[in-house]
């Protein structure tokens, strides 16, 4: 594509800004990782393999009860404020969380999980919604491989660093050391991730008139059913849900196949969570050479299917007795991250380019209220798995669903584009 002098002075303008912002979602979604992973695997360790789905459900409901709450802010006020405002909540429930680490307790530990969810209600519609904001449209979806990769890197030290920091005996400690190191390292990082969002550039808000949605789940219920009318945003809303329903189960279940059933070090099945997250950073760079927020639908059966036939040969290999078992896991789960990569980076984009401006915030936030009802309904997917069938069983199932629902998808992305070919041609005739 063709860039104007104006368009190469406005991304030039917004690098520093921009890099302000990725620094703070980085610090941000390293934190939660690192929190999640480390409880997560402290639970199966303690044989509660089961909190995983209880903590799943807990971090998604704030979005399930929040979300129109968190887009009327997104819209209302400067997404800076709000994202400053988010980032002072984290560092609270840190708090809570290095409490909970520390003494080992599993209210203490799920309170801040909730909390972190509130904080994420919050923070997606206003750091999202700032993209558009920065960029020409069509470097959105450029800027959000950028940011994928970011965040996904950030994810990927996140899961890697907990298993190794609660493997740690530095000192001799009465509370574990691993768990001491755990606490002070989300203290220090939420503390720079509110020094950072301080950097992100202030746009003055569109001072929305919507009234406030006190009605909550009601309305952010109201704006999911308008997504009918709108078939190409209907089938990005739908992929994204997908998406996060399938990649959370899959994160459970390497932490239960790995250290249950497979027997394998905390630092091992981390690394195998990695592997995943090293894969989404490849499909993440390779999504904006292939897609644009104009024709990006065509991607998705073939990654589905791609994420689907990774997961199911993972299963495999948890299932036999290999030398180069945990080698063939590595690898089906890079692959499965690589083609979860392509898949959502591109509904990112047109979920964030299709809004106008005044009503991002509401679209964006409205998105997450379908997304963590699918992670909702993700956890005790979960738990009833886990009490059914072995982890590698699991694995093999989830695969299947994936490869079934590129069918779907092939499908959906045929309609969609039949639908907007008749809709620009219906629009010429009347011109």
């Amino acid at each position: 594509m063709r860039i104007n002098a104006q368009e190469k002075l406005e991304i030039q303008a917004a690098r520093s800004r921009f890099f302000a912002m990725a620094a703070t979602y980085f610090l941000g979604v390293f934190n939660d990782n690192f929190f999640k992973q480390a409880a997560l695997l402290l639970a199966v360790i303690a044989g509660l393999s089961g909190l995983q789905g209880t903590a799943t459900m807990l971090f998604s409901l704030p979005f399930i009860l929040f979300s129109a709450y968190g887009g009327w802010f997104a819209d209302r006020f400067p997404k800076r404020q709000v994202i400053i405002w988010v980032k002072f909540l984290e560092g609270a429930a840190m708090l809570v969380g290095a409490y909970g680490i520390i003494t080992l307790s599993w209210n203490w530990i799920l309170a801040m999980v909730f909390l972190m969810g509130i904080q994420s209600t919050f923070f997606g519609p206003a750091l999202n919604g700032s993209i558009p904001e920065l960029y020409p449209s069509w470097y959105v979806t450029k800027a959000n491989a950028l940011l994928k990769l970011v965040t996904t890197t950030a994810i990927l030290l996140g899961m890697a660093v907990a298993g190794i920091a609660l493997d740690q005996h530095w000192f001799a400690t009465d509370i574990p050391f691993g768990r001491l190191l755990v606490a002070v390292t989300v203290l220090s990082v939420a503390l720079g991730g509110i020094i950072a969002a301080f950097g992100i550039k202030r746009i003055e808000s569109t001072k929305g008139h919507r009234p406030f949605p006190w009605a909550g789940p009601i309305v952010s219920l109201q704006e999911s059913i308008k997504f009918r009318h709108d078939p190409p945003l209907l089938l990005a809303v739908i992929g994204n849900v997908y998406f996060y329903f399938l990649s959370l189960i899959a994160v459970m279940l390497i932490n239960t196949m790995g250290l249950g059933e497979l027997k394998m070090s905390v630092t091992a099945t981390s690394l195998l969570a990695v592997s995943l997250m090293v894969g989404v950073c490849a499909g993440a760079l390779l999504a904006p050479i292939i897609t644009s927020p104009e024709r990006w639908s065509h991607v998705l059966g073939p990654a589905s299917f791609g994420m689907g036939g990774c997961l199911f040969g993972a299963g495999v290999a948890a299932g036999m007795e290999l030398d180069l078992q945990w080698l063939l896991l590595l690898v089906s789960l890079m692959g499965a991250g690589f083609f979860g990569g392509i898949f959502l980076i591109p509904l990112t984009a047109f979920i964030q380019v299709r809004p106008d401006r005044d009503k991002k915030g509401q679209v964006i936030a409205a998105a997450s209220f379908c997304a963590f009802s699918g992670m909702l309904i993700a956890g005790p997917t979960f738990t009833l798995l886990d009490n059914t069938f072995l982890p590698s069983s699991n694995m093999l199932l989830l695969g299947m669903f994936g490869m079934l629902s590129a069918v779907l998808f092939h499908t959906g992305s045929k309609v969609t584009n039949s639908s907007a070919s008749a809709r620009e041609q219906a629009r010429r005739n009347n011109a």
